[in-house]
């Protein structure tokens, strides 16, 4: 069939533009679709090409001869009018009776809602599909993007104030607007020991049996997800115990409001008794007495909470490790010991993402959603909030030994032991200043000096009657001035974003992730440079994937490591880190970061990619080397490396 030109702006365009498989029959659907659908309308066309996208997907899942069941040759019928390709694909889907393409597009649905009907049909869940896509299939087979559904309900009610739409989109529906879920963890699968657990695969062992795909689809920033395993309340066995709290305090001079928290909630207020003594004498740390700290719990009510256990808690800090591997992002834990019947904590929201992990007794949690828009994924923790502040209810649950239960950040809480027995529980914490704003805050000041050295505009002086009409005395008028004054603005601030260095930015949250993870479990660090044997079959790789990163620093390629970070003082703040650990990021002895000659940075970053399985060669390294027009020995350039514990050479 003879390529065709397809006009820029059509429907027949955008689907020109979907990357198909490899497949003889879905390069026939495409051409028959060329030949037999164009509409000009640019917001069809951009429905079209999305829904086509996924039911070239669906096809290809089906694994369908789409070409002898599907899109007839219509020959003349190359104008539809107002019907847009979507409506005409969905419509030509249905006449497909090809029992695989069914099985496909339930596989698909299903992969993008479990809640969807396994009995569900063609079109419906096509319709669920398109939902997932921003898309409105309606009965009719017609077609609209959410844009055109909120002109529509705007226009057909002009006098009322419009409401936020979240549409069908997972990613478009509002955090915390869906209710929570609760799954029953059924498998035959007897919990593992923190002995057994492997790298790489902790986050599916917590959400077991959510898979991890399945959290970021449909709960991460999303709605709170409860897990519980009546059958397997062992399964969070070994983390900690009430005794081992005991011992900590007894053994780890742990400190008052550093280390250890000693609360009570009760009436609505908060009380703190973070002293050994009737109340606080000095400003100074305080150790906390094991004696009074366990005395107050179990005799006064108090709720005692550890924080930061990984620095001393070996199966803490394993999961946790492991946990960083996965996430990429620093991940943290406190432990909270409940007495029966009490609460330590009045209600509030955390700013980041918590993993509630049931270890002894039992506990029953209320969840609330946030009374305004502003308050969803917050990047701060709230102050307390009083009963009668407290919005919808989104779950109240209580958790049994063995239960997890994840909180998006903003999600505000409380919770109680219950009577029966003490209760301890761990918040594993993770997505701390890990979003799109603080990559902003990291990249908008360094684009404004690139745009600025760049455009005359920028550099330009301000009018000198501008007070005439900004300000915030002038922030209602419409004037003239005050609208071209605005435009010229937007128009600028664009060139500041178009020198967003993104990689640079990124590359810098990398860098404070390095440096602020735990040690990784499991390595040992530092070698002895005399056990490196090299030779030109010697292979080389690092000895993890991610406890490395790089960027360039002025005339020298920075590499930072996570080997040498000190594992007690993991998430520490300014209250708890000694003078001698703050050696500065930037000097060339600070822990964990090495220079190099800049001609060294392509075989870094293949080493960086490397693993066990993609090992480079000596001679590779060599060649590599001596083509950078650089003075490093390949030698001693390995045996740095080496010494520091990151690569492995056989």
């Amino acid at each position: 069939m003879a390529a065709m030109k397809t006009p820029p702006g059509t429907a027949a365009a955008a689907i020109a533009q979907v990357r198909w498989p490899c497949d003889p029959d879905l390069k026939v659907l495409q051409a028959q679709m060329l030949a037999t659908v164009a509409v000009a309308n640019a917001a069809q066309a951009a429905a079209a090409h999305r829904l086509a996208r996924l039911v070239r997907g669906t096809i290809a899942s089906a694994d369908t001869t789409v070409g002898q069941t599907c899109w007839a040759d219509k020959g003349d019928q190359t104008a539809m009018g107002q019907q847009t390709v979507a409506a005409e694909f969905a419509g030509q889907t249905l006449a497909m009776k090809d029992r695989r393409l069914l099985k496909g597009l339930r596989s698909v649905a299903l992969s993008l809602d479990p809640d969807v009907s396994e009995k569900a049909g063609s079109f419906t869940l096509l319709q669920s599909i398109a939902a997932h896509c921003g898309l409105k299939l309606g009965d009719d087979g017609s077609v609209a993007t959410c844009k055109e559904l909120r002109l529509q309900k705007s226009s057909s009610v002009p006098n009322k104030k419009r409401k936020h739409d979240t549409g069908g989109s997972t990613a478009t529906a509002l955090p915390l607007s869906k209710a929570a879920r609760q799954i029953n963890d059924h498998s035959d699968q007897a919990a593992l020991p923190p002995s057994q657990w492997q790298q790489g695969h902790m986050l599916d062992w917590m959400l077991r049996p959510c898979s991890t795909e399945q959290f970021i689809r449909h709960h991460l920033d999303q709605r709170p997800l409860h897990i519980s395993r009546q059958q397997h309340q062992t399964y969070f066995d070994g983390l900690l115990t009430k005794s081992d709290i005991h011992q900590l305090l007894k053994t780890q001079q742990l400190q008052y409001d550093t280390n250890v928290d000693v609360t009570s909630y009760t009436g609505g207020k908060r009380r703190n008794l973070n002293h050994n003594g009737k109340e606080r004498s000095t400003d100074e740390p305080e150790v906390a007495s094991a004696a009074t700290v366990m005395r107050r719990f179990e005799r006064e009510g108090c709720s005692v909470r550890i924080l930061h256990p990984q620095r001393w808690v070996e199966p803490i800090y394993k999961l946790l490790s492991f946990l960083e591997d996965e996430l990429r992002s620093p991940v943290g834990c406190n432990a909270y010991l409940t007495p029966p019947s009490s609460q330590g904590f009045a209600p509030h929201w955390d700013d980041i993402d918590a993993f509630v992990l049931q270890v002894e007794g039992s506990k029953r949690w209320r969840l609330y959603a946030p009374q305004n828009e502003t308050d969803l994924l917050p990047l701060d923790s709230s102050r307390d909030f009083q009963e009668e502040e407290l919005g919808k209810l989104l779950l109240e649950v209580v958790l049994q030994p063995g239960d997890l239960l994840y909180m998006p950040r903003g999600c505000i809480h409380q919770a109680q032991a219950l009577p029966q027995a003490h209760s301890l529980h761990l918040t594993v914490s993770a997505n701390q200043h890990c979003s799109w704003a603080d990559l902003f805050q990291v990249c908008i000041p360094r684009a404004l000096e690139l745009a600025t050295e760049e455009s005359l505009q920028l550099r330009r002086s301000l009018p000198f009657d501008m007070s005439r009409y900004m300000g915030l005395v002038h922030e209602g008028s419409d004037s003239a001035q005050r609208a071209g004054f605005s435009n010229t603005a937007r128009q600028l601030l664009q060139q500041v974003v178009d020198q967003m260095p993104l990689d640079a930015a990124a590359d810098r949250l990398s860098v404070h992730f390095i440096q602020q993870r735990l040690p990784p479990y499991g390595l040992a660090g530092e070698a002895d440079p005399a056990d490196l044997e090299l030779s030109s079959d010697s292979k080389i790789s690092m000895v993890r994937p991610g406890i490395a990163t790089m960027t360039v620093e002025e005339d020298c390629i920075a590499l930072y490591h996570c080997l040498s970070n000190p594992r007690v003082l993991h998430a520490a703040g300014p209250a708890d880190k000694p003078e001698e650990a703050e050696t500065a990021s930037g000097s060339p002895s600070a822990h964990g970061r090495l220079e190099f000659d800049l001609g060294c940075g392509e075989v870094i970053e293949l080493l960086l990619a490397s693993h066990r399985s993609n090992q480079l060669s000596f001679a590779l390294v060599e060649q590599m080397l001596d083509s950078s027009e650089s003075d490093v020995d390949v030698s001693e350039f390995l045996c740095d490396l080496y010494s520091q514990g990151l690569i492995h050479v056989e």
